[in-house]
């Protein structure tokens, strides 16, 4: 399990996140959501173990992640973060192997390179194998980019969780290829991973989600362990617009529609 105790982030005299207790757990797609500054990106940076909280702790699996030996984390953890970019010309292959770099010595390059090509053909990006990395558009090389942190985890670790973090990994992608990532996530989480992503569109949100975490203002406004128990007055409440649920009629599942500014309807 990778849990948030009580912990909260400071730089400048600013707490951008306050007292946020959660646990993310095996098996589930856990998905933050909250408007612009909500905190979401230094709750995802505290569970990666890019930011030290100010106060509490960050555990994986029981032990404070930041006493973990940064190589052995790297086997276990990857994180795929909004912006990404390389300063030499790589091929799309190449890209991806980085991934593979913290196991270097323990496995053979030509099973590195066989995850890599693995990675590739799950996000459907074996033909782009051979291509630089720099003429790519920004939708393509987002995916390069989800194929690398999965080639970093493809195999679990011996003992210990597997976790895949994402920060707004589809806010460069057409539809088809949000539900594609998203579906890889999410399988990947059946395999008994744990996976956090930080997503804008609510309805994606509801379609991929085990559970919501609603971010407000640096703190952790509620947890939704049942995200179809999402309601207008919590949207309205986060967001501070008019947002309503209603059923899909071909799905008969959740779909968040825009109703206007908050106060303007009944």
């Amino acid at each position: 399990m990778l849990r948030l105790d009580h912990a909260s982030f400071a730089v400048q005299g600013k707490t951008l996140l306050h007292d946020a207790t959660l646990a993310c757990r095996p098996g589930e797609v856990t998905v933050l959501l909250g408007p612009n500054g909500a905190g979401k990106t230094t709750l995802l940076r505290l569970l990666a173990g890019l930011y030290v909280p100010t106060e509490g702790r960050v555990q994986l699996d029981g032990q404070d992640l930041h006493h973990l030996n940064r190589l052995t984390l790297a086997r276990a953890r990857a994180v795929l973060s909004q912006e990404i970019h390389l300063a030499f010309p790589m091929t799309v292959e190449d890209v991806v192997l980085m991934g593979r770099y913290p196991h270097y010595g323990r496995s053979t390059p030509a099973h590195d390179q066989r995850i890599a090509q693995q990675a590739l053909a799950t996000l459907g990006l074996t033909a782009f194998a051979d291509r630089d990395y720099a003429t790519l558009s920004g939708g393509e090389a987002q995916k390069v980019q989800m194929a690398r942190v999965l080639a970093q985890i493809w195999e679990p670790p011996t003992a210990g969780s597997r976790v895949l973090l994402l920060d707004e990994p589809v806010a460069s992608l057409d539809i088809q290829y949000q539900h594609q990532l998203l579906q890889v996530a999410r399988l990947l989480a059946r395999e008994q991973a744990i996976v956090v992503t930080i997503l804008h569109d609510i309805n994606l949100a509801l379609a991929y989600a085990d559970r919501l975490v609603l971010l407000k203002n640096g703190q952790i406004h509620c947890i939704l362990e049942q995200p179809s128990a999402l309601t207008n007055e919590l949207l309205r409440e986060v967001f501070e617009v008019d947002l309503r649920v209603i059923t899909n009629p071909l799905t008969q599942q959740p779909l968040v529609v825009y109703a206007g500014p908050a106060g303007e309807t009944d």
